[in-house]
C-alpha cells in the first residue's frame, strides 16, 4: 500500500468515526459551548497524530508522489459538503503538518499547487496555517 493510499484510508476512517459519533450524540450535547459536542470528540486528536506519523514516513519519497499527497491533504476540506463542521476545521488545521513535505516539491509543481491553493483558499480568508503553506509554496516556486 502506498503512503497516499494509507493517508486516504486514514481520512476515510476519520470521516466514518466522526459520523458514527455524531449519530450517537446526545441531544443538546455541545450546544451553547457545552462539552460533549463534535469539537470534543477524541477522533480529531487521534487523526492528527496518525497523520503526523504517516507524514514523517514521507521523508524520502519522490517529489511527484509528495505532490499527490499534498494535493489530497490540501483539497480534502474543499471536497466536504459541510464546510463548517469540526472535521472541516481539523482537515484545515493539519495543513500545517505539510510544510516540510511542501518544501521538497519541484519548482514548477510548487507553482502549480500554489496557484490552485490560492484559488481554493483566497488570501483574505486564509487561516495562519494556510498562510504558512502558501509561503512555503511561494518560496519553492521561486527556487
Amino acid at each position: 500500500m502506498t503512503l497516499l493510499e494509507e493517508i486516504r484510508r486514514l481520512y476515510e476512517e476519520y470521516f466514518a468515526e466522526f459520523q458514527q459519533l455524531e449519530q450517537n450524540r446526545r441531544l443538546g450535547a455541545g450546544a451553547f459551548g457545552l462539552s460533549g459536542g463534535p469539537r470534543d470528540y477524541p477522533c480529531h486528536q487521534r487523526f492528527a497524530g496518525d497523520l503526523e506519523r504517516l507524514l514523517q514516513r514521507a521523508e524520502n519519497i519522490p517529489s511527484d508522489e509528495a505532490a499527490h499527497i499534498l494535493d489530497y491533504i490540501w483539497f480534502a476540506p474543499q471536497a466536504r459538503e459541510d464546510r463548517q463542521d469540526a472535521v472541516y476545521w481539523m482537515l484545515t488545521a493539519v495543513h500545517g503538518m505539510t510544510a516540510e513535505l511542501a518544501g521538497r516539491l519541484s519548482s514548477p509543481r510548487a507553482a502549480q499547487l500554489l496557484d490552485r491553493y490560492q484559488r481554493a483558499y483566497p488570501r483574505r480568508e486564509q487561516l495562519p496555517v494556510q498562510k504558512k503553506v502558501a509561503a512555503v509554496l511561494k518560496k519553492r516556486a521561486k527556487a
